[in-house]
C-alpha cells in the first residue's frame, strides 16, 4: 500500500488565529496554473510599472476577496494583489464585541475559496464550458504580522510583486487566460 508523505503543519501551534491583529496570506492556484490573468511589465524612461489583465476567474477572485469585509463585521482588508497563479493579501481582524467568537484566518480563507469556486463553477455551467472548476491548491500560507516594520515590508513586497513576475519561478512564459 502506498503511504503518502505527512504534510508538515504550517500554522503556529499555540497561536489563536482569531486574535485581533494583521495577517498576511498567500493563496495559490491548483498546480500553480496561471489562470487569474496576465501581467505585462512596462518599463518607461522614469519608472517601471506592471499592468494586469484579469481573466474571468481573476475577476471572480477580486470580487470575492473584496466581499470578505461584508461577510465579517470585524474583518478589514488591507493591501492585496492578484497575480496569475496566486493572491497575496493582508487581513485585519478587529476585536469583536459581544459573545460570538471572531472567525479564524482559516475560516475566512476557507469561505473565500469556497465562494469563489462556487461562483466560477456557476460561470462554467452557465456558459457550457468543458473545463475544470477546480481553482485552489490545498491550504494557504500565513504570517502573523507583529509590528509596523513587518507590516510596511509586506506592503512593499505586495506592491513590488508584479514587477518581479517576469523572474518568478512559477511564471509560465506562454501564459494563457482561462474563461
Amino acid at each position: 500500500m502506498n503511504k503518502f508523505p505527512t504534510r508538515k503543519p504550517i500554522r503556529l501551534k499555540e497561536y489563536d488565529y482569531s486574535t485581533a491583529g494583521y495577517y498576511y496570506v498567500t493563496i495559490c492556484t491548483r498546480n500553480r496554473e496561471n489562470t487569474f490573468g496576465k501581467y505585462e511589465n512596462v518599463v518607461g524612461a522614469l519608472l517601471a510599472c506592471a499592468r494586469i489583465e484579469l481573466s474571468i476567474i481573476g475577476k471572480i477572485i477580486d470580487k470575492q476577496w473584496n466581499d470578505i469585509k461584508n461577510q465579517y463585521d470585524n474583518v478589514e482588508l488591507d493591501q492585496y494583489i492578484i497575480m496569475p497563479n496566486h493572491i497575496h493579501g493582508i487581513l485585519i481582524i478587529n476585536k469583536r464585541e459581544g459573545a460570538s467568537p471572531s472567525p479564524t484566518i482559516s475560516q475566512i480563507i476557507r469561505s473565500f475559496k469556497s465562494k469563489s469556486a462556487l461562483e466560477y463553477v456557476k460561470y462554467i455551467n452557465d456558459n457550457n464550458l468543458n473545463i475544470s472548476g477546480k481553482i485552489w491548491q490545498r491550504s494557504f500560507y500565513d504570517h502573523v504580522i507583529r509590528n509596523k516594520q513587518s507590516l510596511n515590508a509586506i506592503r512593499e513586497y505586495i506592491s513590488n510583486n508584479p514587477l518581479k513576475w517576469d523572474d518568478d519561478e512559477n511564471n509560465i512564459k506562454n501564459n494563457r487566460l482561462t474563461g
